[in-house]
């Protein structure tokens, strides 16, 4: 059974909140890359607001917009991801308990620091009461979400809300500062591909969609596949296993127009996005995401969002190609991330 995209929406480092098209111009940052906010205000009462992280409201806002653009009148399920969930409320509650020597602590900090919470706020928020889950599996959280949704339209559900979301905080990003897994800065996120160095850009963010078993007008395309790997012996081992899953889609290697690979500037890992591009998919456009958003865990979703305006409008910015484009109409896209040679995923989108 089919399943579509009718909505999509996503609060970013960059300029992407109810922006029908992928910006043009790049904000560049020499350190975190952290989002481009609305104004909470127009989303949420002043009471609401006080007992609300920052990583509730703009991934609860983010979810908001994208049910209302698909215009559904019922949610069947809410599947949410993420790698590190509420990490503001989780430090609050933590430092409160050395603080107060683990006595005379509030609950509030300790109820919103769960991975599950925007969950939650999201279901009370529209009134649903129906299957509701929080995948926390690293960096394969969203695409775990996404495996999930499409199991339920298999099972006859209508419309799913999936989101994946994550937030840097300065904590925890001194934390990892000190086991290198950054870049030294300054280091501008203009300069991700192709820069040959070890470590990569933080970053953050919150993307949302509808996954529907019919077309509507909101609709961007038709999700065609979503497989997980989870290490590859070889490329050989990892070509092979890219086929056979595009074909089990009924799609062949040519059937691909165009490649978005998850470049996130760390030499380290970045390698594989290489073998993969001149081997399996040299004939194909290449382009990569992580400059406009950061590496965080749950990433990928934001590489959805930027493939859903890919599609609907044929069109690529000049600064997502690696390559000078080849193909004139783009009708299937292949969204590749992966970790170091472990969590490989691979997304298709194709046009309606």
């Amino acid at each position: 059974m089919a399943a579509y995209i009718n909505g999509a929406q996503a609060i970013s480092p960059q300029d992407t909140f109810l922006n029908p098209q992928i910006p043009v111009e790049l904000k560049e940052y020499q350190g975190i890359m952290l989002n481009v906010l609305p104004d909470f205000k127009n989303y949420f009462s002043p009471i609401e607001m006080r007992r609300m992280s920052r990583i509730i409201k703009f991934s609860s806002v983010t979810a908001a917009e994208c049910i209302k653009e698909a215009n559904t009148e019922k949610i069947d399920a809410i599947i949410t991801g993420t790698g590190l969930g509420c990490l503001e409320d989780t430090q609050k509650f933590l430092n409160k308990m050395l603080d107060n020597n683990e006595s005379m602590l509030t609950p509030t900090t300790f109820i919103q620091s769960t991975h599950n919470t925007p969950g939650g706020i999201i279901a009370l928020a529209n009134k649903c009461y129906e299957y509701n889950m929080t995948y926390a599996h690293k960096t394969l959280s969203f695409e775990s979400c996404l495996l999930d949704a499409v199991l339920l339209i298999k099972e006859g559900k209508k419309n799913i809300l999936v989101g994946g979301f994550d937030e840097i905080t300065e904590e925890n990003y001194n934390l990892r500062k000190h086991i290198n897994q950054w870049k030294e800065e300054p280091f501008s996120n203009l300069d991700i591909y192709d820069c040959g160095t070890s470590g990569y850009k933080a970053g953050e963010g919150s993307a949302y969609f509808i996954i529907s078993s019919q077309k509507t007008g909101s609709t961007y395309a038709e999700l065609k596949l979503v497989d997980l790997y989870y290490k590859s012996k070889n490329i050989n081992s990892l070509s092979e296993n890219i086929e056979n899953k595009l074909q089990s889609a009924g799609l062949l290697l040519e059937d691909i127009d165009l490649v978005i690979f998850g470049y996130n500037g760390d030499s380290n890992t970045d390698i594989y996005y290489d073998q993969v591009k001149d081997t399996l998919f040299k004939h194909q456009d290449h382009g990569y995401y992580k400059h406009y958003c950061g590496e965080y865990d749950t990433s990928a979703s934001f590489g959805l969002w930027m493939t859903t305006r890919i599609i609907k409008q044929n069109h690529v910015p000049e600064n997502v190609f690696i390559s000078e484009r080849k193909k004139e109409k783009i009708n299937n896209v292949l969204l590749y991330n992966q970790e170091d040679n472990k969590n490989h995923s691979f997304i298709v989108l194709s046009a309606c």
